[in-house]
């Protein structure tokens, strides 16, 4: 049986998540330290890193364009950071290790559940369906690719939507 291995999302800690407390390996990327500005989260962070319960890595550059072209394709909104914990969980996933992505991020849940990668939820529920996603005008109806913003014909904001 693979290890499992949490990867830590700041939207974990901040929720209630207490990583010094977990009997599994556990990792991040340092943007998600940084992200943590919730004193009690930046913490419970800084502490469980100082005693080794929590180890700060970079994801590989291969992980990272993988999730990047993932992203493109799902048109989902997802930071920077959010692309390096994927990137992390997807490294891991090909080492035979067994991550769990500690999220409430529902863009983050939807691409690792793309990737076969299990996430566990702190306080929200978890996603119900995987998406794709679309950009419509909502004034002509046309359909764009997610990442866009203007309709070409008529100039109306963009709405997104779920693919069908």
């Amino acid at each position: 049986m693979a290890p499992k291995v949490y990867v830590l999302d700041a939207s974990a800690v901040i929720a209630g998540f207490v990583p010094g407390l977990a009997d599994v390996e556990q990792v991040t990327v340092q943007e998600v330290l940084e992200e943590a500005r919730d004193l009690c989260a930046r913490l419970e962070f800084e502490t469980a890193v100082t005693a080794g319960k929590v180890s700060v890595t970079e994801p590989s550059k291969e992980s990272l364009l993988k999730v990047r072209k993932k992203v493109g394709e799902t048109g989902d909104r997802v930071s920077k950071v959010d692309i390096k914990l994927l990137a992390l969980a997807l490294d891991l996933h090909l080492a035979g290790k067994e991550p769990e992505l500690v999220t409430d991020d529902y863009a983050i849940q939807n691409l690792a559940s793309l990737f076969g990668i299990s996430y566990g939820r702190v306080a929200m529920p978890g996603i119900k369906e995987v998406f794709a996603w679309k950009a419509v005008c909502p004034a002509c109806g046309r359909t764009y690719p997610a990442d866009a913003s203007r309709c070409e014909v008529c100039g109306s904001r963009l709405v997104r939507k779920p693919k069908k």
